[in-house]
């Protein structure tokens, strides 16, 4: 229906730079067109790890072992350094185990025959990442503030996205069955 309206409009085009003003409306349709189904797109994939997408993290243990921050500015005091160091390895730690427990996870998925997958003990919870406190040093010793803080937010998300991807997980493997018994009660 839309191309015939545009045929309809080009053969009534008889005006000299009218063409300009049709494809121009046929050029802004299109752009429409595509904003919508990109903002469709979106928000399907924006509703969290639905059954069968693949859970692509914002943050991974790499990405943590490979930041580095810069010393803090002239009369700035910095975060302690080794402070700083240690809240990264536990996060490098944690994100290696959501990592490991979110294969497992689409493993037991995949293959529901395969061995339980146990709930390991955290190494460092998000609550924990907005709590830690450092010491500060004085110039030029320590850690950017701002740096260190802007990238504890960061993990923070990461550390929230693993977990309910994983929960979303375990849900969508137990949810289904319990016991050997399917929701309904009957087998």
């Amino acid at each position: 229906m839309f191309m015939e309206k545009v045929s309809e409009l080009a053969q009534q085009d008889t005006e000299p730079g009218g063409s300009f003003l049709l494809w121009l409306g046929v050029a802004a349709g299109v752009v429409a067109l595509i904003f919508v189904l990109s903002k469709t797109m979106k928000s399907k994939g924006a509703s969290g790890t639905k059954s069968g997408a693949e859970f692509r993290p914002s943050l991974t243990a790499e990405d943590v072992e490979a930041v580095r921050f810069q010393p803090p500015k002239l009369g700035e005091r910095g975060y302690e350094p080794e402070q700083v160091g240690q809240l990264l390895d536990q996060a490098v730690r944690e994100l290696r185990r959501l990592a490991d427990e979110n294969r497992r996870l689409q493993l037991k998925k995949s293959d529901p025959l395969s061995q339980p997958v146990l709930l390991g003990n955290p190494v460092l919870t998000p609550d924990q990442v907005v709590n830690q406190k450092f010491s500060t040093m004085r110039f030029p010793k320590g850690c950017s503030p701002s740096k260190v803080d802007d990238f504890l937010d960061r993990i923070v998300v990461g550390l929230r996205q693993w977990n309910a991807a994983n929960e979303q997980l375990r849900s969508e493997i137990s949810g289904n069955t319990l016991g050997g018994f399917s929701s309904t009660g009957r087998n």
